[in-house]
């Protein structure tokens, strides 16, 4: 069945996937835009990223017209494109620091227009932060030591840098990391919902306890006023995922 589904999957690189000498880097075209990716093999079908958006990302709150939206780990963008097709209007900031990632992220919104906007920072309080560049996005979180150093932005100075008053929607996938960030956010009272993967099925699966971050992360939202909503779909990652409004 394995090698079926390879198969499968190879097929529908070779149908929608193209490689674009322009950048170097491939490209396939989504409600008339192009979502740039580093390698074929890192195609989602479109029914599974309508799957995500409608049943994970966007379930619980669709964004609108004038809605600021930070989506820190924002990868090749699939999601944001899905956005700008069935919600057109949103201001939406891409945060994805993997440097071959970004650039990918870089020419994907660069076919949205100037309301979707590619951000190359780790928001943290630390000088630089090292990444391991793999083939794999999921395992860079696995890395604890690297080599390319990703420049930082403290959330003070990211909120300054991108003229943020108000945000009406966090994403946050970011392998492990959510502790770190939620810590590093200071104003919690600027921002009205999240919809956050909590990575503690990683942990469960041999990845250790830095991965579980689940309880942490819903009692820090708890305490500045957020009400938690939970997935149940029976699927490991899918449920580690939590929403959040106020």
């Amino acid at each position: 069945m394995g090698i079926y589904k390879s198969i499968e999957k190879r097929i529908n690189w070779l149908r929608h996937v193209r490689f674009d000498r322009k950048t170097g880097f491939y490209r396939f075209n989504r409600y008339g835009k192009y979502i740039y990716v580093r390698h074929p093999r890192h195609f989602i079908p479109e029914s599974i990223n309508t799957w995500l958006c409608e049943k994970i990302y966007f379930r619980n709150y669709l964004p609108k017209q004038g809605d600021v939206v930070v989506d820190f780990g924002a990868g090749y963008g699939e999601e944001a494109i899905y956005l700008a097709a069935h919600s057109p209007g949103v201001k939406y900031f891409g945060v994805e620091p993997q440097p071959v990632v970004y650039e990918c992220l870089a020419n994907t919104f660069k076919g949205s227009g100037e309301t979707y906007i590619a951000s190359p920072y780790v928001v943290s309080n630390m000088d630089t932060v090292k990444f391991v560049t793999q083939f794999s996005y999921a395992s860079v979180g696995e890395v604890s030591d690297g080599y390319i150093e990703v420049p930082t932005l403290t959330w003070s100075d990211f909120v300054a840098r991108y003229n943020l008053s108000m945000v009406d929607l966090v994403k946050m996938n970011i392998e492990g990391a959510e502790k770190e960030l939620i810590a590093e956010i200071t104003d919690l009272k600027m921002i009205n919902r999240f919809v956050i993967s909590c990575h503690d099925f990683r942990s469960e699966e041999g990845g250790g306890e830095k991965f579980r971050t689940k309880e942490f992360v819903t009692t820090k939202l708890e305490k500045n006023g957020f009400r938690i909503q939970t997935f149940d779909y029976g699927i490991n990652w899918a449920d580690n995922w939590i929403y959040a409004e106020k």
